[in-house]
């Protein structure tokens, strides 16, 4: 018995179903190259954009570092220049001072060498003449330095205060002393009251208005200090 032979009909459609399918797995392939480019091509985009973002980030980082930096810079030297200006002024007062505390100094000490001078005697007689028209007395007491009742003249005291009082006024030079360059304190009787016009009392009430003196004529007005 003799072999068939194979239909050329059924030899041509399997042939033609492989060409079917051939041509299926080429558009596939086609479309996942298609597909893989533009996958590609998107990471690199987004690649793209994540690095000019991390750029961008990186500036403006690098800028806000400067920025802060010359700001902290600024400040600093800010405070310094403050500080020095400060200091400067607090030196200029120092000096200041210590040349109107010396100007005090050497006015005390011409003060305290008036004693025993002509004027001395002047100056005791207008300071107990001052102090009875602020307490208003008939009687009073004056208590001295050691020695320096010699420099009153009691009589004419009185008859200076009872001209600018327009009353007579009694004066007593107390047997106490007191420890002073030079100067008066003057007193009631019952000692409730009294005026302090000894050289050091008077220093000290004044210094105030004194200091502002010399500043004015030494540096100008102090206001504008």
């Amino acid at each position: 018995m003799k072999p068939e032979k194979p239909s050329i009909k059924s030899s041509w459609g399997r042939s033609e179903t492989m060409s079917g399918i051939s041509n299926i797995i080429e558009i596939i392939n086609a479309k996942t190259a298609e597909k893989e480019k533009e996958i590609i091509e998107e990471a690199e985009r987004q690649k793209k954009l994540k690095l000019e973002e991390a750029r961008r980030k990186a500036d403006e980082t690098a800028s806000s570092i400067t920025k802060k930096a010359e700001l902290q810079a600024t400040s600093e030297l800010a405070k310094y220049q403050a500080s020095a200006k400060l200091k400067g002024k607090y030196k200029m007062l120092e000096s200041k001072d210590a040349i109107i505390t010396e100007v005090l100094s050497a006015t005390q000490e011409k003060i305290e060498s008036i004693v025993g001078k002509a004027d001395y005697k002047k100056i005791l007689t207008r300071l107990i003449v001052d102090a009875s028209m602020a307490l208003k007395e008939d009687k009073l007491d004056l208590v001295l330095p050691k020695g320096h009742e010699k420099y009153l003249d009691i009589a004419e005291i009185e008859s200076l205060v009872a001209k600018e009082r327009g009353k007579k006024t009694k004066f007593t030079i107390s047997k106490e002393t007191i420890r002073s360059k030079g100067g008066v304190k003057i007193r009631t009787l019952d000692g409730t009251r009294w005026v302090d016009n000894t050289f050091e009392s008077r220093l000290v009430r004044f210094e105030n208005k004194a200091r502002d003196t010399i500043a004015s004529i030494l540096f100008g007005d102090v206001d504008k200090e």
